[in-house]
Order: C-alpha cells, then structure tokens, then sequence
C-alpha cells in the first residue's frame, strides 16, 4: 500500500495510522499523553452531532474523545473508509475490507457478490449515487448512502488502479 499522508476522513467506520501529531507542539504534547502516538492506529467511532468533538479508538482498545483541532493536526495514512466518503474517488479501484451493518444487510450484500476482499471500480451513478462494478467479472451494482457508508473500502495503493 502507498505511503501517503493525508488528513483523517471524518467519517465513522474510517481507519488510519498516524504518522505525525502534527506541528503544534502544545496539541502533540497533549495527544501523546493521551497515548495517541506516530505508529497508533486510529478508527473514527461516532462524531458529535453538534460538532467539536469525535469519538475515536486507538490500536482497538482506548476509546476517547477528541476535539476537532486535536484531529486537524494529526497526519494519517488512510487504511479504510466508507464507500460514501468524500475521498474515495470515481473511476479508482479499491477492495473492499468490511461490511458494517447487520444480517439483513449482509445478507443482501452476499446476494449482490459484495463482500469483503471484493476487488471493485467505483463509478458515478446520477439517480442513485453509488455504483459499484465487481472486478473482474464486471457485474455493476448500485447503492444507496445507507448502504455505501456500511461499506469500508481500503484506500487505493500504488498500481492498484
């Protein structure tokens, strides 16, 4: 996978290592603290419905808050994101590493050939927003939000496209 830094997605379900807290020394002291450190991976868990604050897991045990100027400054490779986040890109090939909803949906996901480890191309779609095309057979199937935010994608690597 690319080496590439870049600012976390703020999407929940969205998964990055952090490789700089940043320039600001106070918020970089403060993070390291907390035990937020180069290195750590980070999941978004839930975001605050007002803003400011967004709750996140560090290495898959210590869940805690933090505020938004504490994420703007942390420098992060992107691991996953959901298929609805604003960084997946159109015509761009990724795979798919998880599908968070529940039976129903999984259910429904199987039926349609998309699960996890599933090689697709994300294409535009005007009326329903999301469509997917399933490589290598090329079946293409179409998403509606709800569905592409239960779905976590690995950010794109070097020759993967």
């Amino acid at each position: 996978m690319q080496h590439t830094n870049t600012r976390l997605t703020l999407q929940p379900g969205s998964e990055c290592i952090i490789r700089s807290l940043g320039e600001d020394k106070k918020i970089a002291r403060q993070l390291a603290r907390m035990g937020v450190l180069p290195g750590s991976r980070l999941r978004v868990i839930r975001l605050a419905p007002l803003g400011g604050t967004v709750e996140v897991c560090i290495d898959g045990g210590q869940y805690f808050a933090l505020r938004d100027e504490e994420i703007e400054a942390l420098d992060c490779e992107m691991l996953a994101m959901p298929l609805s986040a604003s960084s997946v890109v159109s015509g761009r090939k990724y795979r798919i590493r998880a599908l968070s909803g529940g039976i129903i949906f999984q259910k429904k996901m199987q039926q349609l050939g998309v699960w996890p480890g599933a090689a697709i191309r994300i294409h535009d779609h005007p009326q329903y927003g999301y469509q997917i095309e399933l490589l290598p057979e090329g079946k293409t199937v179409e998403l509606g939000r709800g569905e592409a935010e239960k779905i976590l994608v690995e950010a794109p690597g070097e020759g993967k496209e």
